[in-house]
């Protein structure tokens, strides 16, 4: 089968998915998602049986998902919508997250349902959970759409957020305002969690002796004491 990868850059992530689809016969070409005419030129070129979003930034052009299925690779549990998925899941320290592979349509993050997988969201950066826990459940999901799409099941699931099973909802763009430290009163559980909420990107603003700094790849610490500050 022939599937064209859409993506802001080809990450981590992405690779591995190529890397699978490849494996398992399927003809994959990768094109940098940079705007909406060298997408449709993209498209238009590879006629591709499938369009895979595996990680982009912006909405998948009209012109292509009117005509093609288009599955996106969200990072969230069913339900979940916005570009802070798992910024917003490590803040909250939900335990339990996922990834829902979706059909583009007009509404952001609010298509059909093609697969989905779910893990215990263990304490960590987002990057760590990127690489590792995010990438796996992509995987999974990713290949059980895969898999339905190439038999010929063209009937993914609808998302419907009266079903009690749907936990998900719309979540905005994380600000730094939400990540902000109180370090008189935010203990370092919080610290922590407002911190790995944003490595490695866009990390926390902060000041550090008069200046402006961004905060990473905050460790616990056992040994030190002293007054917050």
């Amino acid at each position: 089968m022939r599937i064209l990868f859409l993506t802001h850059s080809f990450n981590s992530l992405s690779q591995r998915l190529f890397v699978e689809l490849r494996n398992r016969g399927h003809d994959v070409s990768v094109e940098f998602d940079i705007n909406d005419a060298t997408a449709i030129q993209s498209v238009d070129l590879y006629q591709p049986d499938l369009i895979i979003a595996p990680f982009l930034k912006r909405a998948i052009p009209e012109d292509i998902w009117r005509h093609h299925i288009c599955l996106v690779v969200h990072p969230g549990i069913r339900g979940d919508r916005g570009p802070s998925s798992l910024d917003w899941a490590v803040l909250d320290a939900e335990a339990v997250w996922g990834v829902t592979v979706l059909q583009a349509n007009e509404v952001m993050d609010g298509g059909d349902i093609w697969a989905w997988a779910e893990f215990p969201l263990r304490a960590a950066s987002k990057a760590s959970l990127y690489r590792s826990e995010v990438t796996e459940a992509a995987v999974t999901a990713v290949l059980e759409a895969v898999a339905r799409f190439d038999a010929g099941d063209k009937q993914p699931e609808p998302l419907l957020y009266d079903c009690p099973e749907i936990s998900g909802r719309w979540r905005p763009a994380m600000r730094q305002e939400e990540r902000t430290i109180d370090w008189k009163e935010d203990g370092a559980d919080v610290v922590l969690r407002k911190i790995r909420s944003a490595d490695g990107f866009p990390g926390v603003r902060d000041s550090l002796y008069g200046r402006e700094v961004y905060l990473y790849d905050a460790r616990p610490e056992y040994t030190l004491r002293g007054a917050p500050g």
